[in-house]
């Protein structure tokens, strides 16, 4: 019996997904929850933006579980590393993924319907998202493990390394480059079609983080604004400010 394209990709995504959810769980990857929920986030981003899209997820996740990893046991003993040993949960996959996915469900839907160039305004937020997500890791982690002088946005006082909100420069530029690659690997795989889309997406990007800063050093002291919160809010910001300047720039 021949599958069509939609029975293939709905199974190819079930698939790839569940190994990459077994295979980080074993490792020690991901906790349980991690794998589940990287699972769910995997086969839908799959499904709906093929593999390009899918692509730069595992660009994402690679990239920001080895980052974390820099320097760990120092974070660790300094009380600023990420918790459980640097394992992802479920929580963070849909803090960090969560936007996009609902981006690239719009894609879908507009390519779907034969309207290509809605269906990259949208892609362009997919990225945007993500590269925001993988330049506030790598501005954290580098920063915690590497920044010389760390300083508050809001008042510019040097703070000490791990303080919510706080930039240092070596971060800043880590951030920076970590949205680049994560442009670049989308704009290689078709997720992105034109350079204006990289550049728009390494922007937004840093925006995004920028923000983000402002957002942990003031309304992540309230008790309900959690870190996941507070990344969500960061990677709306960046699909946001993606979708702007694609559009201005094209």
């Amino acid at each position: 019996m021949d599958l069509s394209p939609y029975e293939i990709r709905l199974a190819l995504a079930f698939a790839i997904n569940a190994i990459a959810a077994l295979g980080t769980f074993m490792k020690g990857i991901v906790s349980k929850s991690g794998a589940i929920g990287g699972f769910v986030v995997g086969f839908l981003i799959y499904f709906f933006t093929d593999w390009r899209g899918y692509i730069v997820l595992v660009t994402f996740f690679i990239l920001g579980t080895l980052i974390t990893k820099i320097k760990y046991r120092d974070k660790a003993e300094k009380g600023i590393a990420q918790e459980d040993e640097g394992k992802r949960g479920a929580k963070h996959a849909f803090a960090n993924c969560a936007s996009s996915l609902i981006l690239g469900i719009f894609a879908y839907v507009a390519l779907a319907q034969g309207n290509d160039t809605l269906g990259m305004i949208f892609m362009t937020g997919f990225c945007g998202a993500f590269a925001t997500a993988l330049s506030d890791t790598s501005s954290s982690e580098i920063g915690q493990a590497y920044g010389k002088t760390t300083i508050l946005l809001t008042s510019f006082k040097r703070v000490p390394p791990g303080t919510e909100g706080a930039v240092s420069l070596e971060g800043t530029f880590a951030g920076i480059f970590a949205s680049l690659v994560i442009a670049l690997i989308a704009l290689a795989t078709g997720a992105l079609s034109v350079w204006q889309g990289v550049v728009a997406v390494v922007i937004a990007a840093f925006i995004g983080n920028t923000l983000e800063s402002v957002i942990g050093s003031t309304i992540e002291k309230l008790p309900f604004i959690t870190n996941e919160v507070t990344n969500f809010i960061n990677t709306v910001i960046g699909a946001i400010a993606a979708i702007g300047l694609y559009m201005l720039f094209t």
